[in-house]
């Protein structure tokens, strides 16, 4: 019998965010069922299928190494900075979540940096990202500035990795300048973002 998975499961077993997995259903990437009200649903087979593309191809991709590299760069200046401090907010479980979102959140960027025109259904799932982490935030008590104080760092790791990159020392200024602002167009919404579902949040 078929196991059916709700989106919220299929995409934490992919270690995107559902609205990566709803996005790449709906463009016909991945097999998908809409139940009646509206739901999508999942085979097991065909996300394990998709798991093993994803190790077997993707190891070696111009994505996953620029990730790790953003990762490797926000690792060292954690333990090189004694000013960062709101680290220890949050705890182990907490650490691991938002590491899961923030490698989610680095393959967006490079989808969006990556490709010729900017495409609304990434801002709109980084905006999404942006409402689930303020949330988060909240929750472990941290103010707007000390979360917005967080964003800052990963953006400056961010940017510093993107610039690293083997392919954008052939780019031409033009080029180069494209990068920065793509990088600035993503993390400004992210930002405001961030900002704005606060005060929502505050006032409920």
């Amino acid at each position: 019998m078929p196991n059916w998975l709700p989106l919220k499961k299929a995409a934490e077993l992919l270690g995107v965010h559902p609205t990566t997995l709803r996005r790449w259903a709906d463009a016909g990437d991945i097999p998908v069922y809409v139940t009646p009200g509206g739901h999508r649903r999942f085979l097991e087979e065909d996300i394990t299928a998709l798991i093993e593309h994803q190790r077997k191809y993707n190891t070696e991709s111009p994505q996953n190494m620029w990730t790790q590299k953003a990762l490797i760069t926000t690792q060292r200046r954690i333990r090189e900075d004694s000013r960062v401090k709101w680290i220890e907010v949050f705890d182990e479980e907490e650490r691991q979540r938002q590491r899961q979102v923030g490698q989610r959140l680095l393959g967006l960027i490079m989808q969006h940096i990556s490709m010729p025109e900017a495409d609304d259904r990434l801002l709109i799932e980084a905006q999404d990202i942006a409402e689930h982490y303020a949330e988060s935030c909240m929750r472990q008590g941290l103010s707007a500035a000390q979360a917005l104080e967080i964003v800052i760092f990963f953006r400056d790791g961010i940017v510093e990795s993107a610039l690293q990159m083997p392919q954008v020392a052939n780019y031409d200024d033009e080029n180069r300048l494209r990068l920065l602002r793509r990088l600035n167009q993503i993390f400004n919404l992210l930002q405001l973002t961030l900002i704005k579902h606060y005060e929502q949040l505050s006032l409920e």
